[in-house]
């Protein structure tokens, strides 16, 4: 049986896509191929990033791997150049590692003096990648640096903002006819006191700039109202940190009419409450809680939400001395109330009322660790992959201890000595983070099952000291149907997961797992 090979053709920006540059690169695989006299089973290519930092995780070279390990008869991984296959000095060590664990050799089309596997080709590999590393650095200075000095000559290096269009000059956007007007119209309505900014936006949705754009709301168009754009300043935070106060484009209005906006802005502070951060912590039982009375009758929402209610801020037009707070749930459906700190001492009974066996309990326990230690597959992964670079920085230093005492690299001998010093460092500070994550695995694993036991022993008081998300997790892995509260307000379930129940899901019967599995007394 022959061998076989995969392919890889890869290009990083879409001028190389519009320059065929992956029919070229195609041309040169097949050839090698060839010369292999190996049969191409599978191609991969496309617009994949390379960067350093950026290949660990890369989808294609998951997949190539996999598609290795389960068809033994690959032995190449052939590309054109080094820098298609990746550009990062590390990384690129690691993926050959894990190909040649495979038994997969990577094959360089347009590049033959890199297969051999003597030192002057293992040099001239590694002077490959630091170049492709290099020129990858350097286009992203380079685009950061012109992005910088296109704002200082006024022009945007972006897209045109809501309201322009592109115009002859790169940068230089031009106002849409369509779209610009309707919203130059709104803002100075705004500035001019005659329209309130919600006015403005209710007549700005009814223009071809509602239809154009998504349908706004008063959060999104205070952005676009309050952006410096539309008074011909540009100014952008992040990776360019640049403003130009005199931009090159048409302004929709003036300098002072944007200033008047921004201070309409700041009187009509954001009214709309959104998300309150606290919510999940403070109310984690808002949308778990089903009201009985209003499930039986069918009603819409059946659900406790949380509803945080003061006696108000005046009394009769007068300043209240005192503004009382009242945290509760009440139902969305029939708008029944409970106190929250009564609900959440009702549900930590319930909690307490699931006791599970001994025998389960320590099984249970056992089960946690193995499943830590079988969530921390990022760090043992991670380890891993140190681990396989530093493996290979070894024989990259032996490689190069052996090179220094051949009198053919006399001229070149300070460099590689240099090299050796940098490879030992990088190996030195390698063993470093294996150390620190080993012991990270070892303090996370003794803080998880102090916490997790613990749990186990007070479910009901130890609930409430979890994160949100935590929390919710916690409530899908003991209860498998809805939770109720009854007439009289108390709380309780007829469905608790068979973990907590002491029965093994393996042994269970399809009849058993459907059916109602315990009914908590009422509380």
């Amino acid at each position: 049986m022959s061998d076989q090979a995969i392919a890889l053709c890869r290009v990083s920006s879409s001028e190389q896509l519009e320059n065929n540059s992956l029919n070229r690169q195609r041309e040169a695989v097949l050839k090698a191929s060839k010369e292999l006299g190996v049969e191409i089973v599978e191609w991969w290519s496309g617009n994949v990033s390379s960067k350093r930092g950026n290949n660990v995780k890369r989808k294609d070279l998951l997949e190539m791997l996999e598609y290795c390990k389960k068809n033994k008869r690959v032995k190449f991984l052939i590309v054109d150049e080094p820098d298609r296959f990746m550009r990062s000095i590390d990384e690129s060590g690691y993926w050959k590692i894990l190909f040649l664990s495979a038994g997969v050799k990577v094959w360089y089309a347009s590049n033959p003096e890199l297969n051999k596997d003597d030192l002057p080709s293992k040099l001239l590999s590694f002077t490959k990648f630091l170049s492709a590393e290099g020129s990858n650095e350097e286009r992203i200075n380079k685009s950061i640096s012109g992005g910088q000095k296109a704002i200082r000559e006024g022009r945007l290096p972006s897209g045109p903002k809501a309201g322009y269009r592109k115009g002859t000059l790169a940068g230089v956007h031009v106002i849409d006819p369509i779209t610009g007007i309707p919203l130059q119209r709104a803002l100075k309505s705004i500035a001019s006191s005659l329209k309130t900014p919600t006015d403005a936006l209710k007549e700005l949705q009814d223009t071809e700039f509602g239809k154009r754009y998504a349908k706004l709301k008063m959060d999104k168009f205070r952005i676009i109202a309050c952006e410096p754009y539309y008074a011909g300043i540009i100014d952008l935070k992040g990776k360019f940190n640049e403003r130009n106060e005199k931009g090159l484009h048409e302004p929709l209005i003036s300098r002072e009419e944007h200033e008047k906006i921004l201070r309409v802005f700041e009187r009509n502070v954001k009214k709309q409450q959104g998300h309150r951060p606290d919510k999940d912590t403070k109310y984690p039982l808002s949308n778990e809680l089903t009201c009985e009375l209003c499930e039986k009758i069918e009603r819409k929402y059946p659900r406790f939400t949380s509803v945080p209610l003061t006696n108000g801020k005046t009394n009769h037009g007068k300043p209240r001395k005192v503004v009382r707070h009242y945290a509760k749930y009440r139902c969305r459906a029939c708008n029944r109330s409970m106190d929250r700190d009564n609900t959440h001492d009702s549900f930590s009974s319930l909690l307490d009322a699931i006791i599970l066996p001994d025998a389960k309990l320590e099984k249970l326990k056992l089960k946690l660790v193995t499943t830590f230690n079988a969530k921390h597959h990022e760090t043992k992964g991670e380890i891993t992959r140190l681990e396989a670079i530093n493996d290979n920085i070894k024989k990259n230093i032996a490689n190069k201890v052996e090179a220094v005492t051949d009198p053919k690299n006399e001229i070149i001998v300070d460099e590689i000595r240099a090299s050796i010093e940098k490879l030992k460092a990088e190996y030195a500070s390698n063993e470093e983070k294996i150390s620190l994550l080993g012991e990270q695995h070892e303090t996370d694993l003794a803080e998880f099952l102090e916490f997790a036991f613990g749990f186990l022993d007070n479910k009901g008081r130890r609930f409430f000291e979890l994160s949100g998300e935590d929390m919710k997790r916690c409530k899908q892995l003991v209860f498998t149907g809805k939770i109720y509260v009854d007439a009289d307000k108390n709380i309780y379930t007829h469905n608790i997961s068979s973990i907590f129940r002491g029965q093994e899901l393996e042994k269970d019967t399809e009849v058993s797992l459907k059916s109602n599995l315990v009914r908590v007394k009422r509380l």
